[in-house]
């Protein structure tokens, strides 16, 4: 089985893992069970442990994309939990998105996804009065396949236009500023696909706001905004489509006054 990408993300995790506040979950095991199934269940037991599950996503949520991304300007990479500093996510982040499996299915081929960043802690965690924010959304994302190899990637790409090379920046990338004195904030990026196939060319609307994304409602965000544009929110696929879950990633940053 061919599986590059996947364990360079797998092991990067592991060695990135003891800088964030929930490292707890990684544990040593051997190469052998570097399988897609381990994998999964690895991303949804680190977004269980840092409560995503169920603030963000379904308890249902099973990854079958690794959605991985780095912010160049500083070499800063986001590994499932890891802390990065608010002075170093200033930029719009590049990211990669591959399949788990080494064979992606017809769907994940022919997908249009959505990539978006929410912060379910606004104005603080424990006082999250105007979460979820919404920070980023842009659309347009396709898998193309990698030369020599089985998987496939959206290849790094940075928006860095609204519209640039079939990307559409829907509500344009708002650095992480979390206020002082609220302890760290949760980022996380989610990946959303069409619940019908046929409509990845669908308009989608912006958010009406940013804070609790335009919906008025403590905790509200992703999967109302995906419900409202036909987008498949994490947990919410039709059981005739599983192969539509998406992928997920987040890093935690704070004031330095705290």
């Amino acid at each position: 089985m061919h599986l590059p990408n996947v364990i360079v993300l797998f092991l990067a995790c592991l060695s990135f893992a003891a800088a964030a506040p929930f490292w707890a979950f990684f544990e040593q095991i051997p190469l052998t069970a570097y399988l897609p199934a381990t994998i999964s269940s690895t991303i949804k037991s680190a977004l269980k442990k840092a409560d995503i599950i169920p603030d963000v996503l379904s308890k249902d949520f099973k990854p079958s994309l690794s959605l991985i991304l780095s912010y160049p300007s500083h070499h800063d990479h986001v590994f499932l939990g890891n802390v990065l500093p608010t002075s170093n996510v200033t930029s719009k982040p590049v990211f990669e998105i591959h399949t788990i499996s080494p064979n992606p299915t017809p769907t994940q081929k022919n997908t249009t996804y959505t990539l978006v960043l929410s912060d379910p802690d606004a104005t603080s965690r424990a006082e999250p009065v105007k979460a979820q924010m919404c920070h980023w959304i842009v659309s347009g994302l396709k898998l193309q396949p990698t030369d020599n190899s089985d998987t496939f990637t959206l290849g790094t790409t940075e928006a860095s236009k609204e519209q640039s090379g079939g990307l559409t920046e829907l509500m344009s990338y708002i650095p992480p500023t979390p206020p002082p004195k609220t302890g760290y904030h949760r980022y996380v990026f989610v990946l959303l696909a069409p619940e019908d196939p046929k409509d990845g060319g669908k308009k989608l609307d912006k958010p009406k706001d940013r804070p609790h994304w335009g919906y008025g409602k403590v905790g509200a965000g992703v999967k109302e905004w995906a419900k409202d544009n036909g987008l498949v929110a994490v947990g919410e696929c039709r059981p005739d489509a599983v192969d539509l879950e998406c992928g997920a990633n987040f890093f935690y940053s704070q004031n330095d006054e705290q």
